[in-house]
């Protein structure tokens, strides 16, 4: 009760150590002293005045009240904690200021409802502050005495240097041990579960809680502080149960009937304190009614008083021979002689008129409900300035909470993934156009046996597809991967994503929005998916076609995209419309175009059929979805390409064995990839060494299907072209790109 982070208003006011928030335990007995706080007299104020009920107590060698008479609504603003046989009570603390103000409109309107309360008392009020999201966990309980709510500590986000971020917490939840916090938050870290910190400081002292969470460089503070929240206790449901005694039984309360049983309370107290005071007001006066007679009778209640042998003798006399009581005649013999001087007569006639007003006044307390109310409060207010104070907690609005994608700024960014798996991304503004044979800048620091694998072009709210070379899909949003700078490693996709034991990531594919359903549209008589298909596409030369809202709901385990024999691995994965064309090169040179109408749409754990026949020893290398008007863009592994124009690339149907795109030789080697560009187009080339080259494809010779290609990116020693990419967002991509995808 002497702790200010356990009681929203201390009833002890304590001298030495009584606990921490940390969970320290309090001093001995012997080194504390303590005594009651001045809100703690409230809750006895008035108990010598009859207001209250006694009961002998465990061992009746005394008594003890059976409830205490108090002006204050303790049990809501210092809420209560149990467990008994059978039933259980968790009523939060409250604002006592802002308790008391729904006591006094219940007083004057006793028909509130809920909603009138709830624009008085928005919430509990907790000692240590921090946030509670949402209201209708709050309603609910305050309308049937249970419910629950979602409590989240104050935290911020700094920017001590300016490559660096730290996540500040000031206030934490109620009952929310800090040490353990911290110790669950370092463990967390060691265990590799949540990744990113760099170092936990509590910096806490006597002016506030201040707990310190360093951040590695280029981590999203956002995405971590939500884990943060996810695990560890700096977000708690609170589970309100509204149960008290009364009247001897158990009940659940809504909030309106504890205060208003808060209320009866202290009409009862009021009144029965109203009795007693006007009680003793009328024994007192009549009391001073005898004095004011004897002082007119004064010389012959002397006489008879000295003529008396015993007092007993006087008593009777006076009661028989000036009719006084028994009390007002044993008062006048007790009277002092000083009482008898003309200064003391006075009083004596001043404190009679006094106690005739207090008597009016408590008689009409007592015989008017308004009266009786208005002091009721009157004493409330008073109450309330002495000791109100302001919330501490703040309610947020459901529909008011900031959501983590309003917090990222919405921009094109580069994807880039190496074969070891670590991902990262970097504003697309990073990497300056070059002019054609240049060598790029460093795009991913790479160890030697590592090299960057895939690369492609997204907004930071989009979602991503992630498939990989098993067959499985795996979903996340493009901000969660980390924004670290174009030289950095960033993370490993095992720590993004639950990647099976020996899964690798094949092809990933960013959307807009993932549907919630499959819808149809009708087009020239056919009938496709409005959301757009995925066409998945394996090493073998197997397509598959499936509904984009067959991939809405991923587990985080993953799930099957399409079905995988032995021996094959899934390669590529594009979005299409349903009426695109279909264009796949090999590694061999040969390619092969042919109508997505030829690729009926199957369900995810389908095997999907052929799309080419290959030579043997021949794979696919990529497949593109390809437009009329397009060039198709082949690249091979010693850096050199061409352009060349899609319909030199006759269409066939699907299954055939194509045609020449590439002839490879010594001099540019086999080819590594094949995109389909336009005039306005600009390509990535990254080297397996981590080089970067953006170039503008209308500067790349254009050339027919047989050509060798020329010179796009100067490669030293071993280095060779790991992948290429064509710069284009969501927003304003090519005219390939299905419905949903523009």
């Amino acid at each position: 009760m002497a702790q200010d982070f356990n009681m929203r208003y201390p009833l002890i006011d304590g001298q030495g150590n009584f606990g921490s928030v940390d969970g320290d335990p309090a001093a001995a007995y012997r080194y504390t002293e303590c005594r009651l706080s001045r809100l703690a007299e409230e809750l006895l104020a008035d108990i010598e005045k009859e207001t209250v009920d006694f009961v002998p107590n465990f061992d009746e060698s005394t008594e003890e009240p059976t409830v205490l008479p108090t002006k204050v609504p303790n049990l809501l603003v210092n809420g209560s904690d149990g467990i008994a046989v059978g039933m259980a009570t968790k009523i939060p603390p409250h604002n006592l200021t802002e308790i008391i103000d729904a006591g006094i409109l219940l007083i004057n309107k006793p028909n509130s409802s809920t909603d009138e309360i709830l624009s008085l008392v928005p919430g509990p009020d907790f000692p240590t502050g921090a946030y509670i999201y949402g209201r209708s966990g709050i309603k609910t309980a305050y309308e049937t005495g249970r419910g629950q709510f979602t409590m989240r500590a104050k935290a911020a986000i700094e920017r001590p240097t300016k490559e660096k971020q730290q996540i500040v917490i000031t206030e934490i939840p109620f009952q929310v041990n800090k040490a353990k916090t911290i110790e669950r938050i370092a463990q967390l870290v060691q265990d590799k579960k949540i990744e990113g910190i760099s170092d936990i400081r509590d910096e806490s002292d006597r002016e506030g809680m201040r707990v310190v969470i360093e951040l590695k460089r280029g981590e999203q503070p956002e995405v971590i502080l939500n884990n943060l929240y996810k695990h560890t206790q700096l977000q708690e449901t609170f589970g309100m149960i509204m149960l008290a005694i009364v009247n001897g039984q158990p009940r659940t309360l809504s909030l309106v009937e504890a205060i208003q049983l808060f209320i009866d309370h202290r009409v009862n107290v009021v009144r029965r304190r109203t009795a007693y005071l006007l009680r003793k007001a009328q024994e007192r006066a009549h009391i001073l009614e005898g004095f004011l007679k004897a002082l007119q009778h004064l010389d012959a209640i002397i006489k008879l008083i000295r003529a008396s042998k015993a007092p007993k003798d006087a008593r009777e006399g006076l009661m028989e021979r000036f009719d006084f009581t028994e009390r007002q005649a044993q008062a006048i013999l007790e009277l002092q002689l000083q009482r008898l001087t003309a200064l003391e007569r006075e009083k004596i006639q001043q404190e009679y008129d006094e106690l005739q007003k207090k008597i009016a006044e408590y008689k009409e307390i007592l015989a008017s409900d308004r009266v009786l109310k208005k002091l009721i409060v009157d004493e409330l207010k008073q109450v309330q300035k002495e000791y109100g104070d302001l919330r501490r907690t703040e309610i947020i609005e459901e529909q008011a909470e900031i959501k983590l994608e309003d917090l990222i700024a919405e921009e094109d960014v580069v994807i880039t993934l190496s074969h070891a798996g670590y991902a990262k991304r970097t504003p697309l503004s990073t990497y300056r156009q070059q002019g054609r044979g240049g060598k790029g800048r460093i795009g991913m620091k790479t160890r030697e046996e590592d090299f960057v694998e895939h690369l492609f072009i997204a907004s930071t709210h989009s979602y991503i597809l992630v498939f990989t070379n098993t067959g499985r899909v795996y979903w996340l949003k493009v901000y969660e991967i980390p924004d670290v700078g174009a030289a950095g490693r960033g993370k490993n996709i095992v720590n993004l994503v639950s990647l099976a034991s020996g899964e690798k990531v094949a092809s990933v594919v960013a959307v807009r929005q993932l549907p919630d359903e499959p819808k149809d549209v009708a087009v020239d008589g056919e009938t496709f998916a409005a959301e757009g298909y995925v066409i998945l596409a394996t090493r073998h030369g197997l397509i598959k076609k499936s509904r984009l809202a067959e991939f809405s709901n991923p587990l985080s385990r993953g799930i099957i995209a399409m079905s995988i024999e032995e021996g094959d691995e899934l390669i590529a994965g594009k979005l299409t419309s349903g009426r695109d064309t279909i264009f796949l090169a090999s590694h061999e040179g040969m390619a092969i175009r042919f109508p997505e109408t030829d690729v009926r749409d199957m369900g995810r754990q389908a095997y999907g059929v052929y799309a080419m026949d290959l030579e043997k020893g021949d794979y696919i290398v990529g497949m593109e979805i390809v437009g009329e008007k397009e060039l198709i863009l082949s690249v091979t592994e010693k850096g050199y390409g061409k352009r060349t124009a899609i319909t030199e690339y006759r269409l066939q149907s699907r299954a055939g064995k194509g045609v020449i795109n590439v002839k490879t030789v010594e001099r540019n080697g086999k080819v590594v990839g094949a995109l389909s560009v336009t005039e306005d187009s600009e390509v990535m080339i990254i080297s397996a060494q981590g080089k970067i080259a953006r170039l503008d494809s209308s500067k790349i010779r254009e050339s027919g299907r047989s050509a060798q290609g020329v010179r796009l990116m100067a490669l030293e020693g071993d280095d060779a072209v790991a992948a290429v990419c064509l710069v284009r967002s969501e927003t304003n991509g090519g005219p390939s790109q299905p419905p949903l995808i523009q």
